[in-house]
């Protein structure tokens, strides 16, 4: 590691505690250190507009800057943090997506030879299963890595030396920021300015023995940038390699539904073991100071005897604790939480009755997924992959010189909504006859009507003369198919 990088780990003494201390630039005149004062500056300003010298994170007990090491504890114990954590990933990748090659494949082959090799990769490394991982402990802190491993190497040393042109990939790695001690930084002129050159990896918690296990191997790795791929954990926003943890924004609404889950079952179990409370008369004589009565009610609390003798008593009168109902606290916290992530109500809490979540709260967050697809996993993470073994050789080029990511449709259409969109094709078809008559036909008529789809063969050329055709059904055919000019 660089001198900058021990420099700055000595200096904040946060080496190995998840801090963005570790984040270091070397010799390009930017001081990582000073943006993470920055940020520690701003945390430490959190609760100080509360009139008074009261700090409210610490009346209400909420941590300011929790480490990715809470994050991730939280996640692990906590069902609500697990599903802000682990949810969007999981829907995300339910279904892994194609890469298509922009070009046709030659001859009979099925496939191209770019697609092929692709298609190697998912099924000989099972490339999707560790990038839905990593995508999963990406969020955890503010990044997460996946680390490639390539035929070229053979002992630890050899990850910190760039690939070998045309390695093989041979397996793949991820790996939280928790596991992450070091990332260092190009400067200007490195051709890596602000960006990784080369990571190192944290694994003692690894070797340590936990049941039959126990990791061999070294504590640390140095791996160079071109084995690793780089996912931050959401949208970036004022940095290019750290989003914001998942939790962060609703850690507060967290810890509240904790604290508040966490009382009412001590409270449950304070009223369960309840006790009962004796009045004895002034007038009665206690024999031996009343142990043989103490005696007596023990064994009957506990079961022991079945008759509760009250001689000599006043009244007796049951110990037991309040009820208390959660949800007034936990609900408006699940409603935060709720509007900050996306995440419908229905998925976070659940349904007492087992119905599922609601038609439109599915087609909410499916399109807050869908979105999340297209603009973060395929630049992040689909595209990161295969360009690097592209550049690396690993894989043939796209014999149309560029590929695109295909996913399925996250929810399958009901059959009212299909009928609704079938109807809807059935009027536009009937728009398109009255313009241009003959032009498909009856088979042709019924696929489009069934899936949408017009013959590929279908030119501009083929259509009638629009100049004669009535001024509002031109309207409709242009407002369903764009404006076509007349032949000449």
């Amino acid at each position: 590691m660089s001198d900058t990088s021990t420099d700055t780990d000595e200096t904040d003494g946060s080496a190995g505690d998840g801090s963005d201390a570790e984040l270091v630039a070397q010799d390009d005149g930017f001081s990582a250190r000073q943006e993470y004062q920055m940020r520690l500056a701003l945390a430490q300003s959190l609760g100080e507009n509360l009139p008074g010298d009261e700090d409210y994170y610490e009346v209400f007990n909420w941590d300011k800057d929790p480490s990715v090491e809470d994050f991730f504890a939280l996640a692990l114990r906590n069902p609500y943090a697990y599903a802000v954590t682990f949810l969007p990933p999981s829907t995300t990748w339910r279904d892994p997506p194609k890469i298509d090659d922009k070009d046709d494949p030659r001859g009979d082959a099925d496939q191209t030879e770019f697609e092929s090799d692709v298609q190697d990769l998912i099924d000989d490394q099972n490339l999707w299963h560790y990038a839905k991982r990593a995508d999963k402990l990406a969020g955890i802190g503010k990044f997460g890595v996946l680390v490639l491993e390539f035929d070229d190497v053979d002992d630890p040393d050899g990850f910190s030396k760039t690939v070998d042109e045309g390695a093989e990939l041979t397996g793949l790695r991820p790996f939280s920021r928790a596991s992450v001690d070091d990332v260092t930084v190009g400067g200007p002129g490195s051709g890596r300015w602000n960006e990784p050159t080369e990571y190192t990896l944290d694994f003692s918690d690894e070797n340590e023995v936990e049941g039959a296990f126990e990791h061999q191997g070294p504590e640390t790795l140095d791996v160079h940038w071109q084995r690793v791929i780089h996912i931050p954990s959401e949208e970036l926003l004022d940095d290019e390699l750290r989003g914001v943890e998942r939790q962060r924004p609703v850690y507060n609404n967290l810890i509240d539904i904790e604290k508040t889950l966490g009382a009412a079952g001590q409270l449950v179990y304070r009223a369960a073991a309840w006790g009962i409370h004796i009045n004895i008369s002034d007038e009665f004589n206690l024999e031996d100071n009343g142990d043989d009565l103490r005696e007596h009610l023990q064994r009957w609390q506990h079961g022991l005897e079945n008759v509760l003798r009250t001689q000599g008593a006043d009244d007796v009168k049951s110990l037991g604790g309040e009820d208390i109902d959660p949800q007034p606290v936990i609900d408006p916290n699940i409603e935060a939480i709720s509007a900050q992530t996306g995440l419908p109500q229905s998925v976070l809490k659940g349904n007492e009755s087992g119905e599922r979540a609601t038609t439109q709260d599915l087609k909410e967050w499916y399109g807050k997924i869908a979105e999340r697809r297209n603009e973060f996993v395929e630049p992040q993470i689909v595209h990161a992959i295969i360009d690097r073994l592209l550049d690396i050789g690993s894989i043939t080029e796209p014999q149309g010189g560029r590929y695109e990511v295909d996913w399925q449709p996250l929810a399958e259409m009901s059959e009212s909504d299909q009928a609704d969109i079938r109807k809807t094709r059935a009027e536009v078809l009937e728009t398109w006859m009255q313009v241009a008559p003959g032009v498909l036909t009856p088979k042709q008529q019924l696929g489009f009507i069934e899936d949408g789809d017009l013959p590929s063969d279908l030119e501009g050329s083929d259509l009638p003369d629009l100049d004669e055709a009535d001024p509002e059904v031109e309207a409709q055919f242009e407002a369903q198919f764009g404006p076509v000019e007349a032949d000449d």
